[in-house]
């Protein structure tokens, strides 16, 4: 009887295990299936810009605010953060979010970036254009040259604040690419992660004080930015970005009714179903190359910067190489001259990155009197 009751333990304590092993997967299962209400979201690596996850990434959609990443990179691009631009006498203020700048008023170019980006400043993106381009007009042909000149043929820009206009639509993939290239600027960075900035006001007793609107560095502990948008017609927009265990990812969602949590859940996907996988280090050697005019016939090529890949955990890699250099090398090197670039695919996901390629030595080129004194110096050896 009581082996009988030890069995009937065992065997109940087993199903429980099962059942339970059940639920887990089907939990799990769940944690990676995206359910995301935006028009258009998309998810990418911001090292190498490798799709991770979209929701009709190249949907033509009203950005609102998040316009301003892109202005904001021009400005970082074209501008001088210590330079003060004056509001012009005929300045007309779009409204809506706004430092309330007034004709005649000097701001530096920091103090409006901050504007912009933390209270979302429609003002302050105007003043930005004009000092910049020197009028809005001009300043909106040069981001939608900057959208072409990046590859992104999905995005049509009317004005630098993103207040709308129906002629003035992007993608969540082209404003994922625009940021990849803002994060490249450190005071980009810094900006977007600023809770609180003080700027002055002219002929008040107090200053501006301008704070951060993006609610998700409040609710996500690996959140680092950047922007967030609302209009009637755009609707809840995000763009953001979080870094966790060295690897940074950019979410953008447009037009997202519970923008923040959705957001925090795309970025939960992509840190538990990718990894950030070492492909090259840098100053490590990659082969010779022969030099043509030179005192040495060849020198060694070291690889420009550390290379990373974004891979699915528990997935095989299969990493290729390409290599493109100059045709004919020529005398004088430096080191530390580019001399060429690597790229690493992964054939599995199709993911890739690219690094320069570098000279690892001096050469210095031949010349008559060289090539004389090192002929007489070669006779002397042989006396």
């Amino acid at each position: 009887m009581l082996q009988k009751n030890f069995y009937q333990s065992w065997l109940k304590c087993f199903g429980f295990t099962l059942l339970l092993g059940y639920f887990s997967l089907g939990f799990a299962a769940s944690t990676f299936a995206l359910e995301c209400s935006a028009k258009g979201a998309v998810l990418i690596d911001a090292e190498t810009g490798q799709i991770l996850w979209e929701q009709n990434s190249h949907v033509h959609l009203p950005p609102a605010s998040t316009t301003k990443v892109l202005t904001a990179l021009l400005a970082l691009e074209n501008g001088y953060l210590t330079e003060v631009y004056t509001v012009p006498e005929d300045f007309v203020n779009d409204g809506e979010a706004s430092i309330w700048l007034e004709p005649g008023e000097r701001q530096s170019l920091e103090n409006l970036m901050y504007a912009m980006l933390l209270r979302s400043a429609n003002d302050s993106a105007q003043i930005i254009a004009i000092g910049i381009a020197g009028s809005q007009e001009k300043f909106v042909d040069m981001m939608n040259e900057k959208a072409a000149s990046l590859g992104l043929a999905d995005s049509h820009f009317v004005t630098p604040n993103g207040l709308h206009h129906d002629d003035h639509y992007t993608s969540a993939y082209d404003l994922a690419m625009i940021t990849r290239e803002a994060i490249k600027y450190p005071l980009f960075n810094q900006i977007v992660v600023t809770n609180r900035w003080q700027l002055p006001w002219a002929d008040n007793d107090y200053d501006r004080v301008v704070y951060n609107r993006n609610q998700l560095l409040d609710i996500y502990e690996y959140a680092d930015g950047i922007k967030n948008g609302y209009t009637k017609e755009a609707g809840n927009c995000l763009v953001s970005s979080a870094t966790k265990d060295g690897m940074r990812l950019i979410a953008v969602v447009l037009n997202c009714p519970n923008m923040y949590e959705e957001s925090k859940s795309i970025f939960e996907y992509g840190f538990a179903t990718y990894e950030r996988q070492e492909v090259a280090m840098a100053n490590a050697e990659y082969g010779n190359i022969s030099v043509v005019q030179g005192k040495q016939k060849e020198i060694p090529l070291l690889i420009g910067e550390n290379a990373y890949l974004p891979v699915k955990k528990g997935m095989k890699t299969d990493i290729v190489t390409s290599v493109e250099l100059s045709e004919v090398l020529s005398a004088p090197i430096k080191k530390g001259d580019v001399i060429g670039s690597i790229t690493y695919e992964n054939k599995a996901d199709g993911a890739k990155v690219t690094v320069s390629l570098l000279a690892g030595e001096h050469v210095l080129k031949h010349t008559f009197w060289g090539n004389i004194k090192e002929m007489f110096l070669r006779i002397l050896r042989f006396i």
